[in-house]
């Protein structure tokens, strides 16, 4: 139990004592006070003010009259219908410091995911074409989803599907067989190559739709595995998942097995002729289906009538396979909101079939530029590398401005940290329930709500103690007087709860905000209160504030992802 449980703990036991007899509070009872002044922790009287059928501002002037300082309570009072307490600085900060100082990295982390196996499904990108901006929340939200279900415990299989043989392909590799069969690309312009193709057959085939008869016979000779096509397709998705390799592997994604849509289809087949057999699966007008209509889910179109499987067809054979490669006992698709209904779809037929694992859907919403949406089908997007690349040409620029004096090593190391900062937090810390219209001035910027403005207040911290040289730092809170400082203390207390309720919900957006926070109160602080100017314990006591918080911080921000710098 972390030091913030204890303390909330401390506090409810009095709750209890002070209360008649047989009323029981909960933590889940617990609330922030909205003002830093009222105090840490506040409790609401009003379940209990209903029960003795009494006003619940007296309720709460009876019980904090009751309640006196002891253990971390250093001052509890009244605030309307709350009873609020201040907790200690001195005695709940040194609990906090030598736990802090005990765990080490592992500090904020649990166990509650102890001999559970998980699989997070994401970076489910499609061959034949590139990466663009609307991709990267997929990628950064999964691996954030990684990060933090290893922080508390689950031993979690990260995987990526990658969609190789769906109908995008078939276009593809028909647009090239049509119109470029004999043209030479040279390696560095392969991908680029195929997302013009891709583009090119769209177009074609919107202008003159009678030839989509040639696409669909081109997709079942892919599903077949027989025709002058597949060797076509073998060579273009080999180009595709290097380049989609070299991506994920700039990004650090920690993907530790590749699922391809064409590995799983000959699975698919013999499931979906067992369900015929079962009654599962239905013939419906030339097309196999699976009714879902009594679970308001609709029809689940698996086949269709030219005999080409679908999407959700083959993610049963997927869900097998995996079972069968890993045993997981929750599987997470992140898949953007779009998809949601598929989604219950598959899970609800999967339940069918008898598959009792537990199936959740990672939901986020789409990326889109100030200009609106985006469509690679007829090109309206931004790529990955273009992105990476204008962040990386702003943050160059802007630490260039900053530190004429340092070599080019040393501000490429800087802006690549910046860059992809900016990019990863400016993913993350948006609610995924919300759409993100995507800035890249915002973004890059080195105030505010930020990747960048975190990473320069780590910097910062790391400047000062090297400043300090070897006056060492105290894990002590006698002499921490300061409203900061106790705030500090506090947010760095509730990083355990933090992380722990992020992995629950998975939801990044709300590590994000705590960051943030916690930043912008030791800005508070380093304006506020001075530090290398002071002597003896108070020097020593505020130097250990400095350096928990920046441990706290480089540990948040490595569960998201994000690279330190020690100077910015």
């Amino acid at each position: 139990m972390y030091t913030i449980q204890k303390a909330k703990t401390e506090f409810l036991q009095a709750i209890k004592q002070a209360a008649p007899p047989g009323f029981i509070p909960t933590i889940e009872d617990l609330e922030t006070p909205p003002d830093q002044k009222m105090g840490d922790l506040a409790f609401p009287c009003f379940d209990l003010a209903k029960g003795l059928k009494r006003n619940p501002a007296e309720i709460a002037t009876e019980l904090a009259a009751k309640i006196g300082p002891k253990g971390f309570i250093a001052e509890v009072k009244a605030v309307g219908p709350y009873v609020n307490v201040l907790l200690d600085t001195k005695s709940f900060g040194e609990a906090v410091y030598t736990e802090m100082k005990e765990l080490g990295d592992e500090y904020g982390t649990s166990d509650v995911g102890a001999d559970k196996r998980l699989m997070v499904e994401f970076a489910n990108l499609n061959s034949h074409k590139d990466v663009h901006i609307g991709h990267l929340r997929n990628l950064f939200v999964g691996q954030a989803a990684v990060n933090l279900l290893k922080a508390t415990g689950y031993d979690v299989v990260p995987v990526a599907y990658i969609n190789d043989l769906g109908l995008h392909v078939a276009k593809s590799v028909w647009g090239m067989k049509t119109y470029h069969e004999h043209e030479e690309v040279k390696p560095e312009n392969r991908i680029a190559f195929l997302r013009d193709v891709y583009v090119e057959a769209n177009k074609i085939l919107e202008e003159q739709p009678a030839l989509s008869a040639q696409v669909t016979e081109v997709f079942r000779h892919l599903e077949d595995g027989r025709g002058d096509e597949v060797a076509l397709w073998k060579e273009t998705r080999g180009w595709s998942i290097d380049y989609l390799k070299e991506v994920y592997s700039e990004l650090d994604l920690t993907i530790d097995h590749w699922y391809f849509e064409s590995e799983v289809i000959a699975k698919t087949k013999k499931i979906i002729e067992e369900l015929i057999k079962k009654g599962i699966v239905k013939e419906s007008e030339g097309a196999w289906i699976v009714d879902l209509k009594d679970q308001d889910l609709g029809v689940n179109l698996l086949i269709k009538t030219d005999g080409t499987l679908l999407y959700n067809a083959k993610d049963l054979g997927l869900a097998m396979k995996k079972e069968e490669d890993y045993h997981p006992t929750r599987s997470i698709y992140v898949v953007d909101e779009r998809q949601s209904h598929a989604l219950r779809q598959l899970f609800a037929t999967l339940k069918l079939m008898g598959f009792e694992r537990e199936l959740q859907h990672l939901s986020y919403e789409f990326v889109t530029l100030e200009g609106g949406a985006m469509a690679a089908r007829t090109g309206n997007v931004i790529r990955y590398e273009d992105l990476r690349d204008a962040l990386l040409g702003e943050a160059r620029r802007e630490t260039e401005s900053r530190h004429q004096d340092w070599t080019k090593k040393k501000v490429e190391k800087v802006a690549h940290a910046v860059a992809f900062a900016a990019m990863r937090f400016g993913m993350l810390k948006q609610d995924t329930g919300k759409k993100i219209v995507f800035n890249l001035k915002d973004a890059v910027s080195f105030e505010g709500f930020t990747g960048p403005y975190l990473l320069y207040t780590y910097a910062r911290i790391r400047s000062l103690i090297k400043k300090a040289g070897r006056k060492k730092s105290k894990g002590t809170s006698t002499t921490l007087n300061h409203p900061t400082e106790h705030q500090l203390v506090l947010r760095l207390a509730k990083y355990p709860e933090i992380v722990f309720d992020t992995a629950q919900k998975l939801e990044p957006a709300v590590l994000c905000q705590y960051l943030f926070d916690l930043a912008k109160t030791f800005a508070e602080f380093y304006a506020n209160v001075p530090v290398l100017t002071q002597e003896g314990a108070k020097l020593s006591e505020r130097l250990g504030l400095v350096k928990a918080v920046g441990d706290v911080l480089a540990h948040g921000l490595d569960l998201l992802g994000i690279d330190l710098v020690e100077e910015m």
